[in-house]
C-alpha cells in the first residue's frame, strides 16, 4: 500500500511539473528555469530560446530531439513526493470515512442470506 501511494505521488508530482507553466521574467532567468510545485525540483537551461517579450510563460521542454541541460534536485523531488503522498493519503482517507460505512452496509445486504 505504501509503495502504491508513493508511486501515485511520484506520478502526480511528475505530471504537475509538466502541466504547470512557469513565468520567466528576463532573458537571464532562462538560464535556469525551475519547474515543480510547491518545491521547484526540475531545472532546465532554456537560454537557447529567445523570446521577444518578457515576462513569458514556459513549460518543460522534452529532450528527445535536442537535449537541454537539465538538473534534478533529488531532495526537493523527495520533498514534493512526500507532500503529494500526504495529500493523497488525506484525500483517500476522507473518501473512505465518507463512503466506507455505506459501502459496508451495501455489501452486508448482498451477502445476507435471503429466506
Amino acid at each position: 500500500m505504501i509503495a502504491g501511494l508513493l508511486f501515485a505521488a511520484l506520478a502526480t508530482t511528475w505530471t504537475i511539473a509538466h502541466m504547470v507553466p512557469v513565468t520567466v521574467r528576463s532573458a537571464e532567468a532562462m538560464r535556469s528555469v525551475a519547474f515543480g510545485w510547491p518545491i521547484p525540483w526540475y531545472h532546465q537551461d532554456l537560454s537557447r530560446y529567445t523570446f521577444s517579450d518578457y515576462p513569458t510563460v514556459v513549460r518543460i521542454i522534452g529532450d528527445r530531439v535536442a537535449p537541454l541541460p537539465t538538473t534534478v534536485d533529488g531532495l526537493a523531488l523527495a520533498g514534493n513526493v512526500a507532500l503529494t503522498a500526504l495529500a493523497l493519503w488525506a484525500f483517500f482517507a476522507t473518501l473512505v470515512a465518507l463512503f466506507g460505512p455505506a459501502l459496508r452496509r451495501t455489501l452486508a445486504r448482498r451477502q445476507a442470506p435471503t429466506s
